[in-house]
C-alpha cells in the first residue's frame, strides 16, 4: 500500500446477518415464513395486583400475632410439685430422669403411648454437629384422656 493513500476505515459486519425479508403467498396474502417472536421481556405476562385490605369503619384490626409460651423445665418441676406435694429436689431428679427416658426413646425412633400426654412418634430425624433434630407428630386424644366414641359425639344419635 502506498503511504499517499488515506485509509479507510473498515466496517464490522453486524453479529448476525440481515434476514432477507418474508415472501407473501399469492394465495392466501400471509407471510411463508414465520413471523419473528416478540422480545422475551414481551412475553412475561406482568403479575396479578393484588387487592388492597380495606378494613370497613366498624371492623376492628387484626390481632398482633404472639409467640406461644415455652414451658421451661423450672416451671415443669414446680407444677409436679403442686400437684404431687413432694420435695423440690426429688421431684428436680425424677423430672430430669423422665425427660432423658423419653429422649433417649425418642433417638432410638420408638414411639410413645403415655395416655395423659398422647401417642408420639417421630416423624423426620437428622443427625447435626452439636446434637440431632426430630419432628415429632403427637395425637393427642380429647379432653380428660378418655376417646370418645362415636355414641358419645353425638347425643342425638339412636341407640
Amino acid at each position: 500500500m502506498p503511504d499517499d493513500e488515506p485509509e479507510t476505515p473498515i466496517a464490522k459486519s453486524p453479529a448476525r446477518p440481515k434476514k432477507p425479508p418474508a415472501r407473501k403467498s399469492a394465495a392466501t396474502g400471509q407471510s411463508a415464513v414465520p413471523a419473528a417472536k416478540p422480545a422475551r421481556s414481551a412475553r412475561i405476562p406482568a403479575p396479578p395486583k393484588r387487592p388492597a385490605i380495606i378494613l370497613e369503619p366498624d371492623a376492628a384490626p387484626p390481632e398482633p400475632v404472639t409467640k406461644a409460651a415455652m414451658l421451661k423445665k423450672k416451671a415443669l418441676v414446680d407444677q409436679v410439685v403442686q400437684a404431687v406435694g413432694g420435695k423440690k429436689k426429688g421431684v428436680k431428679e425424677i423430672v430430669d430422669a423422665t425427660l432423658a427416658a423419653l429422649g433417649d426413646a425418642l433417638s432410638r425412633g420408638d414411639g410413645l403411648n403415655l395416655p395423659p400426654l398422647g401417642r408420639a412418634q417421630v416423624n423426620r430425624q437428622r443427625d447435626l454437629d452439636g446434637g440431632e433434630m426430630m419432628i415429632v407428630k403427637l395425637r393427642r386424644d380429647a379432653e380428660g384422656g378418655k376417646r370418645r366414641s362415636p355414641k358419645d359425639a353425638d347425643p342425638d344419635a339412636d341407640a
